[in-house]
């Protein structure tokens, strides 16, 4: 009976060294075969994956960013795949070989779940007035935002940061010292180059460049539209229309002299009441100063 005991201890303590035994090695071979599995992940992979982020890029007809790329294997390839979302506001899904960057699969989200690019500019444009210098879509903390720059007419530069996502404002950064004129320094500008008075002026692109085109009924009677840097305030472009808008300074002149006789003194164009007039200051017979308002548009006198 001892010997039954002394033999079982004995067989139970080699069941367990075996069986130790057995566990470290599997967990070496499991160790291997994580190791062998990764050798091979590594040798499926003959491109980048920043090569095949821009392989789904390229494959997008319209620009847009990555969200996301990983690994896969799919029906026994390895392939990348990569999300991007494009400036329309369409998510797309982009399988690209691991081994050659072939474009395998390209899927198209019907339904818009992001803004577009051209509403975001509108949402900053709205945010900031003025017009807009660049916009780019990124992946700031893991969320997908529009970066809009605008050239505000407040002389300052605005940067947007907009979630792609619900159309939020993330961050508003504003450089404070003045990079463009502002918008009543524009037209300060403008008068000074064509004496009159200011229909319109608002900030736009062109070529590029940002202007400020400012119309203006000038003093012989004509619309001259002026279009000048946004920054400097050169004048880049004057259009003349050839056609009479209003009455030129000088009939109005002549008209306030038929109804009361005297001498000129001033005369200035201006817009009262959504009318324009010509205020007339003349010296009279009498020596008294009179003030005389012809309507610009078509001649006749305000009482």
């Amino acid at each position: 009976m001892g010997i039954t005991k002394v033999l079982s201890g004995a067989a139970l303590g080699t069941i367990i060294s075996i069986s130790s035994l057995s566990s470290a090695h599997a967990a070496v071979l499991h160790k291997d075969d994580a190791a062998q599995a990764k050798v091979e992940t590594k040798q499926q992979a003959s491109i980048t994956i920043a090569k095949a982020k821009q392989a789904a890029l390229n494959n997008c007809s319209c620009k847009g960013a990555v969200q996301s790329a990983q690994m896969k294997k799919v029906n026994g390839s390895y392939v990348y795949v990569v999300n991007v979302l494009d400036v329309k506001g369409i998510q797309h899904t982009i399988n690209v070989n691991c081994d050659n960057g072939k474009v395998m699969k390209h899927q198209t989200e019907k339904k818009q779940q992001f803004i577009s690019k051209a509403n975001a500019e509108k949402i900053a444009l709205k945010n900031g007035k003025g017009t807009v210098k660049s916009s780019e879509l990124k992946q700031e903390n893991n969320v997908m935002v529009y970066i809009v720059q605008v050239a505000g007419q407040d002389g300052k530069l605005h940067t947007f940061h907009i979630n792609c996502k619900d159309s939020k404002i993330v961050k508003h950064d504003i450089k404070e010292n003045q990079v463009y004129m502002t918008r009543a320094k524009a037209e300060s500008y403008a008068l000074n180059h064509c004496k009159g008075v200011v229909k319109s002026s608002e900030m736009k692109t062109e070529n590029g460049v940002s202007v400020y085109v400012v119309s203006i009924f000038s003093k012989d009677g004509k619309l001259h539209t002026l279009h000048m840097d946004g920054k400097s305030g050169k004048v880049l472009k004057e259009d003349v229309q050839k056609k009479q808008a209003m009455i030129a300074a000088k009939k109005a002149h002549s008209i306030a002299l038929s109804h009361c006789k005297g001498i000129v003194k001033s005369s200035e164009m201006k817009k009262e009441n959504g009318v324009y007039v010509y205020i007339v200051k003349i010296t009279a017979q009498n020596h008294t100063e009179q003030t005389v308002k012809v309507n610009a548009e078509n001649g006749n006198i305000f009482n």
